[in-house]
């Protein structure tokens, strides 16, 4: 792409403000729950998909099927979130007598968990084809576009976040990165909103994945970095917005590119071999350290509508922008060394738009690590399965975050106990005891244990009797309290019961109710009316 530049020092003519993100998509219903938002991310038919071809890959592998269910699945995605909350060096060590951790053990054996481990899988090995990522491929599209169908915020960043991976089978799909604390692993090009929520990523294959992009001329002329973010900007939505990207990405021609032909902003640092002459029009590196810590200088070519800043930090640093440039002036603390202490320096308009809105990778892959879903195994893939989990929990806790502050809730859950709220809902949602029904009782405003999560309280099963360590109030017990609470189901209808829990004391007055918990199938049925 040939495009001349004429440099001046004139004002910068074509600055342009975006406001606040101001989302117009439905509230959803007042009681989503945590599982609810998963769902939007990693959807129902996903585990239809992966139970059909995990049965197909054992009788492939063994011989016979292992015959897993979507319930069983679920489960087993529960013990994956679980892991990731409580770290241990081996899974083995959850099951181990010593060192025995009941939330995971009691879900599923040992033998079992390992067979489930070993067979998992996502395509049908005999539709192999060109795709270096064929056995996860059709996972990783399938959130992918689920991610897609959430509306966007109006400033994203594009940056490349590494799925750690160490072993080799995955051969050369494998990268080497010394800049990240994990070195070894497969590159996800990301766009992520400020927030770090993710909206569009790939997976690095190399020069060959741009074939189907549908590039023009001039844009299949550009370098690997300036594609990337083009196939990346095509899916955005709502425009006019803001990209920010690196100097591995950036070039003139691609800040170029994105406002007149995509109607994009954007802003981006820039390596000195891409400046196009805009070079002798600035300061060089020893004349800004000179005039000290601060000291910046500017050039524009209006007619491109292009402007490059120049500015001395640490060390001096050239961004590039088609909507912005060095003003309006503010200023920032910096620590001196000399004098010991803070002190302002100027910070240009340019730099402190990129500072505000370029770590929304670096936020979610910060997320991601967190609580990271490990799959340790010479399967290459489920590590990139693994990070696909951590996406779409991620993404649904942001989700449920960006909807609670429209709501006007001030306190909202953290991602840990979201987590936790999605592994229970996995674990307990939708087993149901046939023909039961639970009653909807009023909010018990100060419970004196946890209650079930929402996913498990409405989900139309009855309730398991409960026995408290401690004495809990009730007013209808003769000393007014009780260490127990016990079950009792009502006939409502002909065709349908409703469970309550009443303290055993006061069951013939039907009252002391106090609230609902799980009822198992083979306890159910000695309870039909």
């Amino acid at each position: 792409m040939n495009i001349n530049f004429k440099w001046t020092k004139k004002q910068f003519e074509y600055r342009a403000e975006l406001g606040d993100d101001n989302f117009q998509s439905p509230l959803p219903e007042r009681n989503k729950t945590a599982l609810s938002y998963f769902f939007d991310f990693f959807s129902q038919d996903m585990f239809e998909q992966i139970c059909n071809m995990t049965n197909l890959y054992s009788v492939q592998k063994r011989g016979r099927s292992v015959n897993l269910t979507v319930e069983e699945l679920k489960s087993f995605l529960a013990i994956k979130i679980m892991m990731g909350i409580v770290s241990m060096p081996s899974y083995l060590d959850y099951l181990r007598t010593e060192t025995r951790y009941a939330p995971i053990a009691d879900i599923m054996t040992l033998k079992r968990y390992q067979l489930l481990r070993s067979c998992i899988h996502f395509v049908d090995n005999d539709d192999a084809n060109n795709d270096p990522y064929f056995k996860i491929s059709s996972v990783v599209e399938k959130v992918r576009r689920n991610c897609l169908a959430v509306e966007e915020e109006k400033r994203f960043s594009i940056d490349e976040m590494t799925i750690p991976y160490k072993g080799t089978k995955a051969g050369k799909k494998r990268q080497y990165n010394p800049r990240q604390p994990r070195k070894w692993g497969f590159k996800n090009i990301v766009r992520a909103g400020a927030s770090g929520f993710i909206y569009d990523f790939f997976l690095y294959t190399g020069q060959d994945e741009f074939e189907d992009c549908g590039f023009t001329e001039e844009e299949a002329a550009l370098g690997w970095g300036a594609k990337a973010v083009l196939r990346l900007c095509k899916t955005i939505k709502n425009k006019p917005c803001v990209v920010y990207f690196d100097n591995f990405f950036s070039s003139l021609e691609l800040i170029y590119h994105l406002r007149h032909t995509y109607g994009i902003f954007s802003l981006g640092t820039m390596r000195s071999n891409r400046l196009r002459n805009s070079q002798t029009h600035l300061k060089t590196d020893k004349e800004l350290k000179a005039q000290g810590r601060g000291a910046f200088c500017q050039t524009t070519c209006n007619e491109n509508k292009v402007a490059v800043v120049k500015w001395n930090d640490n060390k001096c640093v050239v961004l590039a922008s088609s909507y912005s440039d060095a003003y309006p002036l503010s200023t920032v603390k910096r620590y001196c060394k000399i004098k010991k202490q803070k002190i302002n320096v100027q910070y240009p308009n340019i730099v402190e738009h990129y500072n505000a809105h370029m770590g929304g990778v670096d936020l979610a892959d910060m997320l991601v690590a967190l609580y990271r879903t490990e799959m340790k195994t010479r399967r290459w893939y489920l590590s990139i399965f693994s990070q696909i989990i951590d996406i779409c929990v991620n993404n649904a806790w942001l989700m449920y975050r960006r909807d609670s502050k429209r709501k006007g809730i001030k306190k909202y859950l953290g991602l840990k106990q979201f987590r936790l709220q999605i592994y229970q809902g996995l674990l307990k949602a939708d087993k149901r005891a046939s023909g039961l029904v639970p009653t909807v009782t009023d909010v018990i405003r100060k419970p004196n244990r946890i209650l079930p999560v929402d996913d498990v309280k409405y989900d139309g099963l009855d309730h398991l009797p409960n026995f408290l360590d401690t004495y809990g109030r009730c007013s209808y017990c003769k000393n007014g309290r009780t260490d127990n609470m016990s079950f009792k189901v009502v006939q409502t209808r002909e065709d349908d019961t409703l469970c309550k829990t009443y303290c055993p004391d006061n069951w013939e007055s039907g009252e002391g109710e106090l609230n609902h918990y799980h009822l198992p199938d083979q306890i159910a049925a000695n309870f039909v009316l």
